[in-house]
């Protein structure tokens, strides 16, 4: 799988900094508590062409093991109505996103209950998971469009129509 496919984890039991499954960060094996420390070092949080997170700073470069994905939706709201609104999201890491392109958006299905997973992509391949309360709210906006395909069930934003469909893992 590509890592434009791959939104999944990239362990590394090695790495000081780590990313569990519900986006708490570590240091050394210590949960980093305080919000704005976790806010400040995401923002140089990269992902190279391997797929291998890192801490990037002008003085060093830290790996960074993941479980699943460094960020997660906290928050979705909508402005505007109908084929005119536009929907933004909130990262726990005080991301605010605006859901304007296809790619964006990845929705892959729950092996558990068969369900949909949706992923957005927060930048650079690195993506945010949705929280179980965003992507209901997400399915809730969502409504069924008629299309040259047939009924699409998807949400409008930003002049364009979001399908909400599964992709393979």
């Amino acid at each position: 799988m590509s890592k434009a496919t791959n939104i999944y984890q990239n362990r590394d039991p090695e790495a000081k900094f780590q990313i569990d499954s519900e986006c708490r960060w570590f240091y050394g094996g210590t949960e980093i508590k305080r919000h704005a420390m976790v806010c400040l070092f995401s923002r140089y949080l990269k992902r190279d062409s391997d797929g291998a997170y890192n801490i990037i700073t002008p003085h060093e470069r830290v790996s960074v093991g993941v479980e699943h994905t460094p960020f997660k939706v906290i928050n979705i709201w909508r402005e505007g109505k109908g084929n005119l609104c536009n929907y933004y999201v909130e990262t726990n890491v005080n991301d605010i996103i605006k859901i304007q392109t296809n790619d964006q958006l990845r929705y892959l299905e729950d092996k558990k209950n068969h369900g949909i997973i949706p992923y957005i992509n927060i930048r650079d391949d690195m993506f945010a998971i949705f929280t179980r309360s965003c992507m209901l709210d997400l399915i809730n906006y969502c409504d069924y469009h008629d299309s040259k395909d047939g009924e699409i069930f998807g949400f409008w934003s930003n002049k364009r129509l979001f399908p909400v469909d599964l992709i393979e893992d």
